[in-house]
């Protein structure tokens, strides 16, 4: 993966004053008058209350942005304190869609699975913001004779390991294996979310399975393990809800044949674990 760009200048104290200085004084011009009684952010183009919208610079003042009219422009509170001192291809707004979601999952409260299995994993539900509406990411596992799952459509993640701080802490050490993303850098973790019991081949596997929701900054590029991951993709959260992308599929196995419930987007066949997992992820995103 090609190394992301950087934006880098050494910015004097005295300049800084200098500019914040010049913002306190376009504030009082009829020209930003105007842009902040339109109540519209220049980043996710929501609108609300002239007194809700503050002044950002595009370049941030202490990475050599100036305030100039070209520089600065209204924007929301959320998307001033989610793009902090970043620019612009180092960010993308959450939007009012992604900040209901992160407020109804905040205050969630997951199912957790008391017995004690013989292995434990955890896997990470990774929502990003994109101009065409929120993405969640998937992997579709490699093909491998002795992986019970092998070649199905998944939530990066794999069996805890001792060096691991805890469950959130495996789901993120896995998709960095796995797919390259580092969620501590680049996300948040928002919540857990139900845990549920493993199946192979229609009977019980003797494990549970922990995942997390994290919000990531962007849709970023993925660098899947090929011994792990056979593809990396980003698909539409709106693909996942309603009924347009839900069916079944048929499963026939040497040890399990059944009509299975599955989404069904493109030519991705999610069912099973993943299946009832991004499930119980909407009902209470949606509740």
């Amino acid at each position: 993966m090609a190394a992301e760009p950087t934006f880098l200048v050494t910015v004097s104290d005295a300049e800084i004053q200098r500019e914040r200085n010049k913002a306190r004084e376009l504030k009082k011009t009829p020209w930003w008058k105007r842009k902040k009684a339109s109540g519209r952010c220049h980043y996710c183009g929501s609108t609300g209350r002239a007194d809700a919208i503050t002044m950002d610079h595009i370049v941030p003042v202490i990475r050599g942005g100036t305030s100039t009219k070209g520089n600065v422009v209204p924007a929301c509170k959320p998307c001033n304190s989610e793009k902090k001192h970043r620019i612009g291809f180092e960010w993308m707004p959450k939007g009012p869609e992604l900040r209901a979601i992160e407020a109804r999952m905040r205050v969630w409260e997951p199912t957790r699975i008391e017995e004690n299995p013989r292995r434990r994993a955890a896997v990470a539900l990774i929502l990003a913001p994109h101009e065409d509406g929120p993405q969640v990411l998937l992997i579709r596992r490699a093909e491998n004779p002795r992986d019970p799952w092998s070649g199905h459509m998944a939530l990066p993640g794999g069996g805890a390991e001792e060096i691991d701080d805890g469950l959130a802490a495996t789901a993120a050490r896995e998709t960095a294996e796995e797919v390259g993303i580092d969620l501590e850098s680049h996300g948040q973790l928002i919540t857990a979310l139900n845990e549920v019991p493993a199946y192979s081949g229609g009977k019980p596997a003797d494990m549970v399975v922990s995942p997390f929701f994290f919000m990531l900054d962007r849709v970023r590029e993925t660098r899947p393990d090929p011994s792990e991951v056979a593809a990396a993709i980003w698909l539409p959260l709106a693909a996942f809800q309603g009924e347009a992308n839900r069916g079944t599929t048929p499963i026939d196995t040497p040890r399990f044949r059944a009509e299975m419930p599955a989404f069904i987007v493109n030519s991705n066949i999610v069912w099973g674990l993943t299946y009832r997992m991004i499930e119980d992820f909407l009902e209470a995103a949606a509740a």
